[in-house]
């Protein structure tokens, strides 16, 4: 059971976290206490042991009440032992560096004034003391520094301080936290390092001055920043420095947007969305740190690339996608990447959509046509009946029978059309057909058409008469054209049918199917110079609503066969 009362170490915890302001305080004063010491005696060590304790409770980096685990305590402790045993001015100077870089990271943020007001007076005292102390006194070993400024450093400069005491520190210091910016933190730690040591460099020009060549140096900065400024961001003409950084931190070190380019340009040249899809990953995969990857979606799933590395999950409405990168991506290559999915996955879901409006407009074009033609049909309707009652009984002649056979039935399927015209969007109710007699009905109707049929099974069960008249029709007549092109072409019908599975397939020995043509063959209507392409689209459509599936049960040269199939347990086929 947790025990009510806080211990010392969260009791502490809250008194250092409430008192944050002493704590820098009393960390300056203790480094002061220790620049100001004998070099390399008992003392500089003893008050920059008190300095670095007072560090590690402020320090902005770690939160501090997480506990360290031990082999950061050793190696910390490590660290600070030898820094302190081997102390020379050389490692004092890096360690303010180092707190100079610490303390910017805290100044140059973008939060409240008053707290950078705070910090930046810490951050404006480290800085004086470095180049009027720590430099001239430990490293150079004395005498480039005139007395007064000397004075000015060991005695005046601490009372500086005393605006610590004064600034607000905030608010919200104690509740939200501390805020760090490790860029700004290493831009100023490495702007120290060159200050430094260009003043020491400029030494050996102006005759051992150390204060002429900290002035130069700052000098030279302050020049070399202005410039900087002017070209980062000019008044007028281009759009300076930034926007080449900006691009950069935008592309990460990668061809976004050539990649862009390439990806409009395919959506402006490819219609089809599966193919955009494909063309638009393998840009991707070109990426130098990609490996490949895998993506599914409503138009089905592939691969790119080859598999393996880490593996990053992304999903944009129906479209999933999986990039396999060499390395573990990092948070900005990550959100790159995310961006990435989401252009490809808007410019899918646009090609989608096209593909959706092109066949509404193409149908809405065919059912204006066809109840524009309903009235013709009407009165073809009618003379094929005045027909059909004064043909012959009995005859001997071929083309009076083929006549007699196939009038009847045609008339019966432009009795079916015309009433579709009437009202396409009602669903019509078929009564089945007995299996066995529709597949007389068709012998009687292919007799000497010089078409092989054959039964694979005694036929049992009922088929719906309408959907499987509107198969065969489609499905023959495309074998008819092709059997006008290539020679030598065998047409073959193949019809089972029992009480759990019925099948009726065409097969044909021409060429096949082009694989462009086959992927949208029952999903979407086919345009193919001659008729409207829509047969085999709506008729998969009836199929479906009837319970029953068409598809291209093989399409390989020689062997092109189309099957009008109902699965086991879907009824008997009443549509």
């Amino acid at each position: 059971m947790a025990s009510p009362f806080p211990s010392s170490t969260q009791r502490l915890t809250r008194i250092l976290a409430g008192s944050r302001r002493w704590v820098v305080i009393a960390m300056l004063l203790a480094l002061h206490a220790a620049l100001v010491s004998e070099p390399g005696g008992t003392f500089q060590r003893i008050w920059l042991l008190v300095h670095f304790g007072l560090f590690l409770l402020w320090q902005p980096i770690f939160a501090a009440e997480k506990e360290l685990e031990v082999f950061s305590v050793v190696l910390l402790v490590a660290i600070t032992a030898i820094t302190i045993y081997y102390v020379s001015g050389w490692m004092v100077a890096a360690w303010l560096l180092l707190l100079l870089g610490i303390l910017g990271g805290r100044v140059f943020t973008v939060h409240a004034a008053q707290r950078n007001r705070f910090y930046l007076v810490a951050f404006t005292y480290v800085l004086l003391v470095l180049l009027l102390w720590a430099v001239p006194a430990m490293i150079l070993g004395g005498g480039h520094l005139p007395e007064y400024l000397g004075k000015f450093a060991t005695n005046v400069l601490p009372f500086g301080l005393v605006l610590l005491v004064v600034l607000p520190l905030g608010p919200r210091e104690a509740e939200a936290g501390q805020v760090f910016d490790f860029f700004y933190a290493v831009l100023v730690f490495q702007l120290g390092v060159v200050l430094v040591l260009g003043s020491i460099a400029l030494m050996r020009f102006t005759q051992e001055n150390y204060v002429a060549s900290v002035a130069l140096t700052m000098l030279g900065f302050g020049l070399a920043l202005f410039v900087f400024a002017v070209l980062w961001n000019p008044t007028r003409g281009s759009g300076g420095l930034r926007t080449y950084f900006s691009r950069y931190l935008l592309s990460v070190g990668m061809p976004f947007e050539l990649w862009m380019r390439r990806v409009a340009e395919l959506a402006q040249t490819e219609n089809d969305s599966r193919r955009f899809l494909e063309a638009a990953l393998e840009e991707i995969a070109a990426f130098p740190w990609m490996l490949g990857g895998q993506w599914k979606s409503p138009d089905g799933e592939g691969r790119f690339g080859k598999d393996g590395g880490h593996a990053s999950r992304f999903e944009h409405r129906e479209l999933e996608i999986v990039f396999n990168t060499e390395v573990q991506m990092s948070p900005a290559l990550f959100l790159h990447m995310r961006l990435l999915a989401q252009v490809v996955g808007e410019f899918y879901e646009g090609k989608r959509r096209e593909t959706v409006l092109r066949q509404n407009a193409y149908l809405q074009a065919v059912h204006e046509t066809g109840a524009r033609l309903t009235h013709d049909v009407k009165n073809l309707l009618q003379s094929l009946y005045a027909l059909t009652s004064m043909a012959p009984r009995d005859t001997t002649d071929g083309y009076a029978g083929l006549l007699q056979r196939q009038l009847p039935q045609l008339t019966k399927r432009l009795h079916a059309t015309i009433e579709k015209l009437r009202a396409p969007e009602v669903a019509t109710v078929e009564m089945p057909v007995a299996a066995d007699v529709w597949w007389s009905e068709l012998e009687r109707r292919l007799a000497g058409s010089g078409m092989v049929l054959e039964v694979a099974t005694p036929l049992r069960g009922t088929v719906p008469a309408a959907l499987f008249d509107s198969f065969i029709e489609n499905v023959l007549d495309n074998a008819r054209s092709k059997a006008a092109n290539e020679t030598g072409i065998t047409i073959r019908v193949v019809f089972s049918c029992d009480e759990s599975r019925c099948e009726l397939k065409v097969c044909d020995t021409g060429s096949a199917v082009p694989e462009a043509v086959a992927r949208h063959l029952f999903g979407e209507p086919i345009e193919r110079g001659a008729g409207l392409g829509i047969g085999l689209y709506n008729t998969a459509k009836v199929a479906r609503l009837a319970g029953y599936t068409l598809v291209l049960a093989a399409n390989r040269d020689g062997d092109v066969c189309f099957a009008l199939t109902r699965a086991e347990g879907l009824g008997d086929g009443e549509g």
